[in-house]
């Protein structure tokens, strides 16, 4: 039998036996759901809806659905203008609450901590990237570097804009240490002071700006009062709560002064006179047990609070004494949640893919 005529046989047999031998050229790459980037919530977490249009006038429409989000902000002056900072694509924003997603081409790629938007001028607005602070002008159509860090190694993990005087920035850094400039960036007092542990966020006291809290990776949370020339720990309130120093996220509880809400690997702690005194928020979870991604506080009624795991979305209307669950809406790691500070009905999710640890 010929070359030819023993094709034709093995091609007869293949079309007989309905294909079940079938020929496969090289390993199938598995495609990975696209369910990162930013969801939203208009009725208080009830149902949560991916948004990730990227328009785009040549072609077919982009996605921030694989996009892997670090940290989101927004604008004090305009709660649908919001930026996102992320694990490798530099900065995203929105100035219609997530209908559309722009990319900013004139930024760097890469991992962005913190960004910050000047409490006074909108189109002032400041943004980590490695070693350096970057800074714009004009909306971010382009970016001057304002500062960088002498040692390579080092990243600037964390910023802050004092609310009353914005000329006043500072920034942190992955060795503890922290910089401040007077005068929107142009001069650093440098070092203008030291933890000697990696910075991971500054909140700045709204009623005022003298005070500010600074959490750290492993040695807790730090308090200055006179705008940085000194600062104080404030972990001996939280020192019977074992992993307090395993440190999630730090944010205001905005309703009610002197109030804040440390997320950490024993849950969900509270205080209410500035880190004085802390107390623990009741959990489904005993201590210890639920691995927090998220949480927050909603900004008009602090007895509602949300907090997300890996699987399961949670809420409380009273405090933490009855809790309602939902499972997650994503498969990837949650990383930042924020609401609209007018409607609180109105929550953004940010997520990673892969997931980031914190």
């Amino acid at each position: 039998m010929n070359k030819k005529n023993i094709i034709v046989l093995i091609l007869s047999i293949l079309v007989l036996t309905g294909g079940a031998c079938q020929f496969k050229m090289g390993k199938e790459k598995e495609e990975v759901p696209a369910d990162a980037g930013v969801y939203k919530t208009i009725n208080a977490g009830e149902e949560w809806k991916q948004i990730k249009l990227v328009p785009s006038i040549s072609g077919a429409p982009g996605s921030i659905a694989k996009v892997s989000v670090y940290t989101m902000e927004m604008d004090l002056q305009d709660n649908n203008a919001i930026y996102l900072g992320t694990e490798r694509s530099g900065i995203y924003y929105t100035y219609d609450g997530g209908v559309r997603w722009n990319h900013i081409k004139s930024f760097p790629k890469g991992k962005v901590y913190s960004i910050k938007v000047d409490p006074k001028n909108k189109c002032v607005i400041y943004a980590t990237f490695k070693n350096s602070v970057k800074k714009t002008v004009d909306c971010g159509r382009t970016w001057e570097t304002v500062f960088i860090d002498n040692d390579t190694k080092v990243s600037i993990t964390a910023l802050a804009i004092d609310l009353n005087n914005s000329n006043i920035i500072y920034a942190g850094t992955s060795k503890g240490v922290i910089h401040k400039s007077f005068d929107s960036g142009n001069r650093w007092s440098t070092p203008f002071y030291k933890i000697k542990d990696s910075i991971i966020k500054f909140l700045v006291d709204k009623h005022n700006p003298n005070i500010i809290y600074l959490a750290t990776k492993k040695k807790g949370i730090f308090k200055t009062e006179n705008a940085g020339v000194s600062w104080s720990d404030i972990n001996s309130g939280l020192k019977e709560f074992k992993g307090y120093n395993s440190y999630k996220n730090l944010f205001f509880n905005v309703s009610k002064k002197d109030s804040l809400i440390l997320v950490c690997k024993y849950g969900l702690l509270k205080t209410e006179d500035g880190g004085i005194s802390w107390t623990s928020i009741p959990l489904l979870t005993s201590p210890g047990k639920a691995d927090i991604k998220v949480a927050m506080f909603d900004p008009k009624d602090n007895s509602i609070i949300y907090y997300a795991t890996k699987t399961t979305f949670y809420k409380t209307i009273n405090n933490g004494s009855d809790w309602t669950t939902k499972k997650m809406f994503s498969s990837k790691s949650a990383t930042y949640m924020m609401s609209d500070p007018e409607n609180s009905s109105i929550m953004y999710m940010g997520f990673s893919h892969p997931a980031i640890k914190k």
